[in-house]
């Protein structure tokens, strides 16, 4: 085959235009076609490889939710485990004062579904209720050394203190997302949740956070360590509930409070 032969294109337009014509070698026309039909190659390939990011982005989304869904469902368990326990301690009273010898029969190990996270009774994680975006019981297992006092200009304490040795998990009290996590000067290492248009929970005085701004968080999800960072004396978690930016107490019903706001 001689590749040093021409093809002559010819353009000729309507109308009184001259005409126009090109020489083009034959190994040129032949590289260009090539060249086309390496380019349409690559342009399925690209839009193959595309598509298959496209389904992993969207089963990664649909794995992170069914995640949230069985983390919400876990925290419904606890406080089913929870109330059940209660229940039987209730009925054992009851049994023991009217002189009767009752013992609940023996469940085993393999029918507790969840275990308290790092061994905290799920007492220490939540109280009642099953609404997971409204705060409930409180965020760590310790001793409240401070109270709630926002009626005296010198004692102002907008939310209480809980002692609790540095490094003690903190569990968020609602489901909600994070707004602030950052040092503060007076709180330390501190987090901010927004639970919804109204109600924040704040932690304070944090050895460490294990959450960031933007991210969202479950109810009893473990968000910092505690510590004493900041303006602080002892060890201890610095906790406040606000509506509409006004503090609460935190160990009364949030549910009775909103309504009076």
């Amino acid at each position: 085959m001689d590749l040093n032969r021409y093809y002559t294109i010819m353009v000729i337009p309507e109308g009184q235009a001259a005409q126009r014509a090109f020489r083009i070698r034959q190994w040129h026309l032949q590289a260009g076609a090539i060249a086309i039909v390496i380019i349409f190659l690559l342009m399925i390939l690209f839009f193959a490889s595309y598509s298959k990011i496209m389904v992993r982005a969207a089963l990664t989304d649909k794995l992170q939710q069914e995640n949230e869904q069985l983390l919400k469902y876990q925290y419904k368990v606890k406080i089913l485990e929870e109330n059940i326990n209660q229940m039987r301690e209730m009925v054992t009273r009851l049994t023991t004062l009217a002189g009767i010898d009752y013992k609940f029969p023996d469940i085993p190990d393999d029918s507790t579904l969840f275990a308290a996270i790092e061994g905290s009774p799920a007492a220490a994680i939540v109280r009642s209720g099953t609404d997971l975006n409204m705060p409930q019981g409180l965020p760590i297992e310790g001793v409240i050394s401070q109270g709630f006092q926002v009626r005296s200009n010198t004692r102002y304490h907008p939310g209480i203190d809980i002692a609790t040795p540095v490094g003690t998990p903190v569990l968020a009290t609602a489901s909600g997302l994070v707004v602030y996590a950052d040092f503060d000067s007076t709180y330390g290492n501190m987090l901010v949740l927004r639970h919804n248009d109204t109600v924040t929970t704040l932690y304070g005085h944090n050895e460490s956070l294990l959450v960031a701004a933007g991210q969202e968080v479950p109810a009893g999800g473990r968000i910092a360590l505690s510590g004493n960072t900041g303006k602080s004396t002892a060890p201890h978690l610095h906790y406040e509930v606000r509506i509409n930016d006004e503090p609460i107490n935190p160990v009364e019903s949030p549910y009775d409070q909103e309504e009076r706001k």
